[in-house]
């Protein structure tokens, strides 16, 4: 039967139509921002319905770049398993990090595959090696092609035996949720060790629960991770959340402008399985109040801002973009801990933040795990903001503009990677938005 998506992205493989209209009543009020579905929920459920056999009946998950990528990489490797076709066919990731991991894993575990993964330059240049080292003691022909063991890979896909392996906890965590999704798969499923205490837990956790609900046995603990071999079922009913990583940036904008936002079909973070949706907590810390019901959530002021705050973003990395430009622009000192691995996404986080703050006048001390505002600021320099070609900074500092009156945020497009719609939904906050070449330009107005 094939299955359909309704409004609040529930996929739906029951023959009645049991739609819950929540979001969509939410999305009736003109200054509620919409945001795209979790990327992370969306390429788990996308993988495992791979495996399941459904995902040509999968709803079309268009949100943004990676899941447009990530669902068109694996049609590509479905349709080459059904139809034979599989000799040298190349298989183009563009930027997608998640694609990257997600599809080179799933790749080796389908057995007969003879494909290249590629994408950008940079994508194939960041680091594989510890994935790819599981993946290779578990049977699978992986072929570097680039520099170093680095990308595009070459794979012969086989039926791997899986059995025990070890792997670092404090390397990507997309790593061990590729490796967690195929091994069910694998002849002897797979126990993998971590020798290094595991770091954005969370997105494992969301792994593992996602394949729990497409029937597979994961034991995830401190100290590893277990799975059975198993085969995916693809449930009646899933929900593809509303992204809590793009509502941070509103919770950012919240903190910057003290005014209500609502924000349509956001769910609660004692219910989400993102682990992103601690975004409530550590922005209630910055004076931002979040109160959830069945439509959504409400953003408003809360209690007196703190002078400094000082958290552990070892679960949460992600966040550091937008609570760093909200806590400087809110002069409220920081200390974030726990952030080695932003060196390591589209563009080394660390360093952009700590370029980029500067050219608003905040002096900002990067160290290997932690970036740090003590109040010290300089001489600001009028010129655009630098996107690196990352979408998490074009959006964090574009808030800015809530504070500062006017920013220019240069390479727009680069939003377009996790939520396209991102520059439609900034009027809904009081910014008039303005492209003017490779750069939009951002006013603070009355609503």
């Amino acid at each position: 039967m094939a299955k359909r998506v309704s409004i609040d992205n529930t996929v739906d493989n029951t023959a009645e139509d049991t739609t819950d209209n929540n979001a969509d009543n939410a999305s009736d009020a003109t200054d509620t921002i919409i945001l795209p579905v979790s990327k992370s929920i969306g390429a788990r459920y996308l993988a495992a319905s791979y495996f399941a056999g459904t995902l040509p009946t999968c709803p079309a998950l268009t949100d943004c770049d990676d899941l447009r990528v990530i669902q068109r990489a694996l049609l590509a490797l479905f349709d080459m398993k059904e139809t034979g076709k599989i000799s040298g066919e190349s298989i183009d990731i563009h930027a997608s990090g998640t694609a990257f991991r997600f599809v080179t894993a799933i790749a080796a575990s389908t057995p007969g595959t003879d494909c290249i993964i590629t994408g950008t330059p940079r994508l194939c240049s960041r680091p594989m090696a510890p994935m790819l080292d599981v993946l290779r003691k578990a049977g699978a022909q992986i072929e570097s092609l680039g520099e170093n063991g680095t990308g595009p890979y070459r794979i012969h896909g086989s039926a791997l035996k899986g059995g025990e392996f070890e792997i670092k906890g404090d390397v990507s965590s997309q790593f061990i949720s590729a490796l967690m999704l195929c091994a069910p798969t694998w002849e002897n499923g797979m126990s993998l060790r971590f020798t290094t205490p595991l770091v954005s837990r969370p997105y494992a956790e969301m792994t593992a629960q996602v394949m729990r609900q497409f029937g597979i046995e994961v034991t995830l603990h401190d100290e590893g991770v277990e799975v059975k071999a198993g085969r995916y079922v693809a449930p009646a009913r899933f929900k593809v959340e509303a992204d809590w990583s793009a509502a941070g940036f509103f919770y950012e904008a919240a903190a910057l402008s003290n005014a209500k936002i609502r924000i349509a079909a956001l769910v609660s973070p004692s219910e989400s399985l993102q682990g992103d949706a601690a975004t409530a907590g550590f922005f209630e810390m910055a004076g931002v109040e979040s109160t959830f019901d069945d439509n959504g959530a409400t953003l408003s002021e809360g209690e007196e801002k703190p002078d400094r705050i000082e958290v552990d973003l070892t679960d949460n990395p992600d966040l550091a973009p937008a609570f760093a430009v909200a806590c400087a622009l809110s002069d409220c000192e920081f200390r974030f801990d726990g952030v080695r691995n932003l060196r390591l996404k589209e563009c080394d986080r660390l360093a952009a933040i700590q370029t980029e703050l500067r050219k608003l006048g905040y002096v900002i001390t990067v160290t290997d795990d932690s970036i740090e505002w003590n109040g010290k600021r300089c001489d600001t320099t009028p010129e655009a903001i630098a996107t690196y070609d990352d979408h998490r900074i074009a959006m964090a500092f574009a808030m800015a503009a809530l504070r500062l009156g006017e920013i220019k945020i240069a390479d727009p497009d680069v939003v377009n990677k996790s939520f396209e719609d991102f520059w439609n939904q900034l009027p809904k906050i009081g910014l008039h938005c303005q492209r003017n070449g490779n750069v939009i330009i951002l006013k603070r107005v009355q609503k």
